[in-house]
């Protein structure tokens, strides 16, 4: 007899959901998504023309996506589709978000299912919740899948239509989005509120102060009554913003200190007032990231990770939401708990309720430990251990989830003034204030959640209290932070940009405009041009936070329509239109301009984003006589000082005296230079590139060489750059060969590497040139290169149909140096079929290469088919590695 069959998202789901269904049920995982948009051109099914599809993945007259099963996924399709034959039932077990509905839409297509299948969703992996879904299954909501793929044909639109326009900045590695746009702007944006900072100098006066065997510390409040200036008195330009306050001189907070020192102060005021500490609200996603950060260290990534876990547990909820809400189910387990654990007092009388807002996605609630009674942290124990980070985290969405529901904390504040009087400054009052609680409330369940505070001792007015040390501190008003991965997401929370599910993989979307540290994330140079130069004046709507947000408001409205699709159409069909606008007015910008960033402090240079290797971008200085000073990649422009530019100024021209002619290279008589390169770093480099001049033939044309970090210019001669032009990109060092791939190594620009590469056998080009008509017939007619030629269809030719016979005939001799008058004798058909195969042959990306390029590059009877690249340690490695560690170096890393 068949059995139902339950498809989920992930394998670690199955073995949870087996052991609730029995073996009633087969329970399979689809591993993620199984189908989606074609990856490049060469994706797309030949059923379709790619001229007349958009963006590499739609059709213009409805906007149809078109999905293809991307060949690591096809495995899993044909044994999920043979399950799904032979089952008596399919059910839909997918995350309850956009993306799990997507999946499921997909499984739906791509298996073909005879009938139509059971959509099952829950909150949480355990027995009550997965046995409810199974008796009441829904269908696939329409809604929510086509607002998924009106996202994503967004973003596909945003991608094909602006990014490459960024290239103009240096490189394909840098790109934008609905929402990328907008985070990077803001990283941008604080950026330069720190650069426009003014800091201002201001000082503090404290006390260590001793009374009835307790030492506190209280800091001055007031002189005659005018209260002393601090931190938020200032205002970004440094300028005073409080007239009726008094702003110390350093020379007066060492006199009042010097009177403070050793003497006796008195009580001269105590207030109380009452205190109220409220209970942490449930965690949504955000929240999460911000306490597991806070707390236990976790960037959002991890956090999201360790979440993941304990959910396909089934130990916690579903970890993706924007809600703050606790089901019934769990305001009673959480009530439960603390009526068996603490007093009546620390249960409300009603269960505290709390808001979401206003774009909460009703089915979903909080994050909170699973089940009908939650597992305890010390019940947990025999799980995991105390120290891991499953167990961590999971103590701290119990402690929340279980604090939301208890009693306040209540308490006295007592702020207690301190006088000392002078004949000079007259009444000096220092001031100290502290709280003690007299119900700990939800206080009493976990320290860790609450702020401590001063314990004082017992005093009154009028009581004599002994200060047996006071300094002063001189400080300066600090710029605003810049953003860390979790307050950035909070950020773009609160502008109500991205959603639950997205945050973490917009940071990870941006991290090459960024440098990444534990506590903030600072701007490349190349993200300063990026929204200066680029967003704002072509593309200003794609970083426009009230934009983003109408974007993600619109989008989530097709969720809600009436009529899904005909709301998809109608949003892109306004987007399209738009982005068309904008990309009309982008035109041919100015790319000196494009990759400048102007010096506020310093007229004479800019900063220019610089060369991109290994999707990082090199920036540099240049100064306006085309003076130029190579700088660090992972720079910020706050560090680009007056003191730094001095210094490296005066470094570069120094290092610019140890230019020189070394020699002139054996094989053609060119002189070799030792040249300085952007990053500083010395070069070898062979002729040098002039207008309107061409070297002659040689193996080491146009080549450059490494200098090494430790070797002295002046020490190298003739034979080190030969040495070194062997090392070059152009010219790898050969070490080995190994199951059809050749093991090199060489020097670019930026270091070392081993290279891994696969070629195959072409024409070689000294026959090729002698080539007779009846032998380029034949070889046209070949089987072998027929299969060259059936590749056409998948390598679109750049020979125009409209190309001349005289003009093919000229292409072909010009680049390939066949005898013309061989060729004269060839039909049109034949020339186009040569030409065609001789493209597709000796095409390398989007370089034509020649017969001298590929004799100089030994590359006469082979061109490469397939290569992998591994940094080393250091450039010098490049000389020296052997075959069993570039082996180890490709193995380790894959």
């Amino acid at each position: 007899m068949s059995k139902p069959l339950v498809i989920v998202e992930s394998p670690t789901k199955v073995k949870t959901i087996s052991k609730i269904l029995g073996d009633k049920y087969i329970v399979k995982s689809s591993v993620g998504h199984i189908r989606d948009l074609p990856r490049n051109t060469k994706s797309i099914p030949s059923t379709y023309k790619k001229e007349d599809i958009l963006w590499g993945a739609v059709k213009p007259e409805n906007y149809e996506n078109i999905y293809v099963i991307p060949d690591d996924r096809k495995k899993i399709v044909n044994e999920l589709k043979s399950l799904a034959d032979n089952a008596s039932e399919v059910y839909l077990a997918t995350d309850d978000d956009r993306e799990g509905e997507a999946i499921a839409y997909h499984l739906k297509e791509a298996l073909e299912l005879k009938k139509e299948p059971k959509r099952i969703k829950f909150n949480e992996i355990t027995d009550t919740a997965v046995l409810n879904a199974i008796k009441n299954p829904e269908t696939i909501d329409v809604g929510k899948f086509k607002s998924y793929e009106a996202r994503r044909t967004l973003d596909r639109m945003i991608g094909y239509e602006i990014s490459p326009k960024l290239r103009d900045l240096g490189g394909a590695f840098i790109s934008t989005g609905r929402v990328q746009g907008p985070a990077i702007r803001l990283i941008v944006e604080r950026e330069e509120e720190r650069l426009s900072f003014i800091k201002s100098k201001y000082f503090e006066i404290n006390a260590k102060c001793k009374s009835q065997g307790f030492d506190f510390i209280a800091n001055l409040k007031t002189i005659n009554d005018t209260k002393i200036a601090s931190s938020k008195d200032f205002d970004k330009n440094g300028k005073h913003t409080s007239k009726g306050k008094r702003y110390l001189t350093e020379d007066e907070s060492r006199d009042i200190v010097n009177i403070l020192r050793n003497s006796i102060a008195k009580i001269s005021n105590i207030k109380e007032s009452q205190r109220s500490g409220k209970p942490p609200k449930p965690f949504k996603t955000t929240g999460l990231q911000t306490s597991a950060k806070n707390n236990l260290g976790f960037q959002p990534r991890k956090t999201m990770s360790v979440a993941q876990r304990l959910y396909q547990e089934g130990l916690i909820t579903y970890m993706r939401t924007d809600s703050i809400r606790l089901s019934d189910i769990a305001i009673k387990a959480s009530r439960d708990f603390i009526s068996s654990n603490f007093s009546s007092d620390h249960l409300p009388p009603k269960p505290n309720f709390y808001g979401d807002s206003k774009n909460a996605q009703a089915a979903h609630e909080a994050i909170r430990p699973s089940g009908e009674k939650f597992i305890t942290p010390e019940e947990l124990l025999k799980k995991y251990k105390e120290d891991s980070d499953e167990y961590k985290l999971y103590e701290l969405i119990f402690n929340v989830t279980i604090a939301s529901q208890m009693a306040e904390a209540k308490g006295i504040t007592k702020t207690i003034d301190l006088e000392v009087t002078d004949n000079v400054f007259g009444s000096i009052v220092l001031g100290i204030s502290g709280t003690t609680w007299t119900f700990g409330g939800y206080r009493d369940l976990a320290k860790n959640l609450t702020e401590q505070s001063q314990e004082l001792p017992n005093l009154k007015k009028g009581d004599k209290v002994e200060i047996i040390q006071s300094d002063y501190e001189k400080k300066y008003t600090n710029p605003p932070n810049r953003y860390s991965s979790t307050s950035l997401i909070n950020k773009l929370e609160e502008l109500g940009i991205g959603r639950p599910s997205t945050y973490v993989s917009i940071i990870e979307s941006i991290t090459s405009v960024f440098i990444n540290s534990e506590s903030s994330l600072k701007p490349r140079i190349i993200a300063l041009a990026m929204i200066n130069n680029f967003m704002k004046p072509y593309f200003d709507s794609y970083i426009n936070y009230k934009f983003s947000k109408e974007m993600e408001d619109k989008l989530d409205e097709i969720l809600e329509s009436n009529s899904p699709e005909d709301a998809k159409i109608k949003f892109l069909n306004e987007a399209y239109k738009k982005i068309k606008n904008h990309v009309a007015k982008y035109g041919e910008p100015d790319p000196i301009n494009l990759t400048s960033y102007p010096l506020p402090f310093n007229t004479r240079y800019v900063v220019k984003t610089g060369r991109v290797q290994d999707k990082i971008a090199y920036p540099y200085l240049q100064r306006d006589d085309n003076f130029y000073i190579g700088l660090p990649p992972d720079i910020t422009i706050e560090e680009l000082s007056e003191t730094y530019i001095y210094e490296n100024e005066k470094l570069q021209e120094a290092n610019l005296l140890k230019e020189r002619k070394v020699c002139e290279c054996k094989e053609c008589e060119t002189p070799i230079f030792i040249k300085l390169g952007p990053s500083g770093g010395y070069y070898f480099q062979h002729g040098l590139k002039e207008k309107g001049v061409r070297q002659p033939k040689c193996p080491y044309r146009n080549m450059i060489g490494p200098i090494f970090e430790d070797e002295d210019p002046d020490t190298l001669n003739s034979e080190d750059a030969i040495k070194r032009f062997n090392l070059s990109t152009k010219n790898p060092r050969f070490v080995f060969e190994y199951e059809g791939w050749s093991y090199m190594t060489a020097v670019g620009p930026y270091g070392g590497f081993a290279i891994k590469q696969k070629a195959r056998e072409v024409f070689n080009f000294e026959e090729l040139a002698q080539m007779k008509k009846n032998d380029i017939i034949e070889l046209i007619n070949s089987d072998k290169y027929q299969k060259i030629l059936n590749m056409i269809n998948n390598n679109p030719t750049k020979i125009p149909k409209s190309l001349s016979k005289e003009l093919l005939i000229q292409k072909i001799r010009e680049s390939f140096l066949i005898d013309e008058k061989i060729i004269k004798k060839l039909s049109k058909n034949e020339l186009v079929d040569l030409a065609k195969l001789l493209e597709i042959v000796f095409y390398r990306g989007r370089f034509r290469m020649k017969v001298e390029d590929a004799t100089k590059n030994n590359l006469v009877n082979k061109i490469t088919i397939e290569k992998k690249n591994k940094p080393l340690e250091t450039p010098q490695k490049a000389l020296t590695i052997q075959s069993d560690e570039i082996l180890e170096l490709f193995i380790t890393s894959k």
